[in-house]
Parts: structure tokens; C-alpha cells; sequence
């Protein structure tokens, strides 16, 4: 089987291999699509993933061999192949409910730190029961399934925050984790759900996913003064999620969007030092910055489900579909991503 390999820095190599076969407890998924992630990118321009390993840990595919002691699962079967699930060793954020932050939750994903992933035509789950692997539902399409990454980081940090049915909600962020916020958010009963971000082109869109107002942040002069604006309150919004993942946005959210006592919930990872944010004038404001880390099983769950009665839909995230031989070029050393959201891979090209 062909597969992408990562062996360092600027290095994924497209390599025969032989077929992986499923062992006691294990599962053997032929991979229909591959989400391309972030983390992908930055791992092929920045070497954050230990090489050698076959990137890719957005799967979706069908089951294609079923190991000894395996249970809830046959050969045709459609599944989300996720990152790793509850612990064998029953670590105390496992025992709380909160397997996204296990201890050892890092190592253990697939195409990340642990076992090789999803750029390949076919993909061995070691150890199907802690990892999420979960039927996908008749009538969802596999395009719309496995966006669960993108979506379901989104549904966590939304769920992380105290947000109430009629609160308003500022989104700091356009690209597919800022999109998937506002449509939440909108499904979820918020009152007025407002976009900020730096891409006037992309409003039309965002009003699309249900934004009542968009933002271009660095075209207007009085950020604040337009936000209180929007919601319709000289306070602010009642929760901000930050989705860009970068310092101006986060910045933007605590002084000018989120109101005095309420949350700002860090959905983007923010890699760089916070060399310009002054906690002074955050302190008296009683800001909460609440970290939020991708998303539980039980929350791809409620996604799913969500598309099956479609309660939510994504149009127009996935602007891109690759081959394995073309993922490098179109992909991950991609230089001109403008009008880019969603990139699948699909092995079958």
C-alpha cells in the first residue's frame, strides 16, 4: 500500500508498504479520507512530530479487517478512526470524564506521537478500545464526518464556557474553527453571533454559517465601540471564543470584545510568547481565559448526530481534495493558501 511517511523537517516521502493485518484487539480501517490539519503543516515545516511516522490523525474510513476480541464492529462498517480514547490506565482525568487532556493522551495519537496515522490507503488502529473509533451514521456524508476534528474542538470550547441559551457571542477567527464556532453557536440559541476577523472577502460566508455581524479588525478604527454596537449591549459579548490562534486576536478579545465578569475561551493555541499582554487592566475586569483542548468522545457523539439530523452543515469547508502524491505540493508546503479552509486527502486518487 502506498503511504506518506515523515521522516523530519521538509521531508514526507510517498513509500510502498506492506498491508497492515489486525491482530487481538485491533482494527484494520481502509482510509476514504484524511483531514489535513494544522498540526500536519507545522509538523512538515517545523518537525513537532517525532519522525519516522505516517502523519494523519482526521480519519475517516471503512473497516476492512477485525482482530480477535474486538466487539461492535464488522467488515463495511463506516467509522471515524479519532485520537485516542479513555486510558488503560485509568489516569485521574480519564476517571473525571476528560480524556482530552489524558497523561497520555499525546503519545498514544495516531500520526501524531504514537502509532502511524491516516495518510495511507490503510490504516491499523492498535488498540481499538481506548481509541475513538465510532460508527458513522447512514446518510452522513464521509466529507462532512471527518471535519469532526475541526468542528468538535469548536463544540468543546463552546461547552468549556458558561454559555446560556440568548447570550451573545463574539468570534475571534474565520477559518474552519471560527466557522465551525459561529454555526454552533447560532445552533445552540445564541441571540446575535458576531465574526471578527481580518478578511472582509470572507463575510458573505461567515453570514452564511449564521455571523449577524462581521468585523474586519483591522479596518475598523473603533473595535470595541463596534462590538457593543453588534450584540447591542454598551458592555460587550457574554462569551468570546478566540479561534484564531494568534496574539492580536487573543489581545482584541480580552480589551476590546468580551464584557466585564465573563469568559474568554481559548479555543486556538497560541504558540508564540505573550510578550505584549499587560494582566493590569485585565485583573479589575474579572476576565476568565478558560483553556480548551480538543473534544471528548462524547462530543463527536453529539456532532454526528447533529449531521444526521441536520440540525448543523458545513458548506463550502472543504475547498480542497488531494492524492498522497500531490499532499506535499498542495498541502503542506503549500505557499499561496488564500481562499483555502479545508483540505482533505483521499488515498483513493
Amino acid at each position: 500500500m502506498k503511504a506518506g511517511v515523515f521522516y523530519g523537517k521538509g521531508d514526507l516521502r510517498i513509500e510502498e508498504r506492506p498491508m497492515p493485518h489486525a491482530g487481538a484487539g485491533q482494527m484494520v480501517v481502509k482510509i476514504d479520507y484524511c483531514g489535513v490539519c494544522g498540526t500536519d503543516v507545522e509538523a512538515y515545516n517545523y518537525e513537532i512530530v517525532k519522525p519516522v511516522i505516517v502523519l494523519g490523525h482526521e480519519n475517516v474510513g471503512t473497516v476492512y479487517e477485525v482482530g480477535e476480541g474486538v466487539t461492535g464492529f464488522q467488515v463495511g462498517d463506516k467509522v471515524l478512526c479519532g485520537p485516542p480514547s479513555y486510558c488503560a490506565e485509568h489516569c485521574s482525568s480519564c476517571r473525571s470524564g476528560r480524556p482530552n487532556i489524558c497523561d497520555t493522551g499525546f503519545a498514544r495519537t495516531a500520526g501524531i506521537g504514537g502509532p502511524d496515522g491516516g495518510y495511507a490507503e490503510y490504516m491499523l488502529i492498535q488498540d481499538v478500545a481506548h481509541t475513538m473509533v465510532i460508527h458513522i451514521p447512514d446518510g452522513v456524508d464521509l466529507k462532512d464526518a471527518v471535519l469532526f476534528d475541526v468542528i468538535c474542538v469548536s463544540l468543546h470550547g463552546l461547552r468549556r464556557s458558561n454559555f446560556k441559551l440568548g447570550d451573545t457571542v463574539a468570534v475571534s477567527g474565520t477559518g474552519p474553527i471560527g466557522l465551525a464556532a459561529i454555526q454552533l453557536a447560532k445552533a445552540a440559541g445564541a441571540r446575535t453571533v458576531v465574526a471578527i476577523g481580518t478578511n472582509s472577502k470572507k463575510f458573505p460566508l461567515l453570514k452564511e454559517y449564521g455571523a449577524d455581524y462581521c468585523i474586519n479588525a483591522k479596518e475598523c478604527e473603533d473595535l470595541a465601540a463596534e462590538v457593543r454596537k453588534a450584540v447591542g449591549n454598551p458592555d460587550g459579548a457574554d462569551v468570546t471564543l478566540e479561534c484564531a490562534g494568534n496574539q492580536p486576536s487573543l489581545l482584541n478579545c480580552i480589551h476590546h470584545i468580551a464584557k466585564n465578569g465573563s469568559q474568554v475561551i481559548l479555543v486556538g493555541i497560541l504558540g508564540e510568547p505573550l510578550d505584549k499582554l499587560v494582566l493590569a487592566p485585565v485583573i479589575p475586569r474579572e476576565i476568565d481565559l478558560i483553556s480548551s483542548f480538543v473534544y471528548t468522545p462524547e462530543e463527536i457523539e453529539i456532532y454526528l448526530s447533529m449531521l444526521a439530523t441536520g440540525k448543523i452543515k458545513f458548506p463550502k469547508m472543504v475547498t480542497d481534495e488531494v492524492s498522497l502524491d500531490e499532499v506535499v505540493e498542495k498541502a503542506l508546503d503549500r505557499k499561496d493558501r488564500t481562499g483555502q479552509l479545508k483540505i482533505l486527502l483521499n488515498p483513493s486518487l
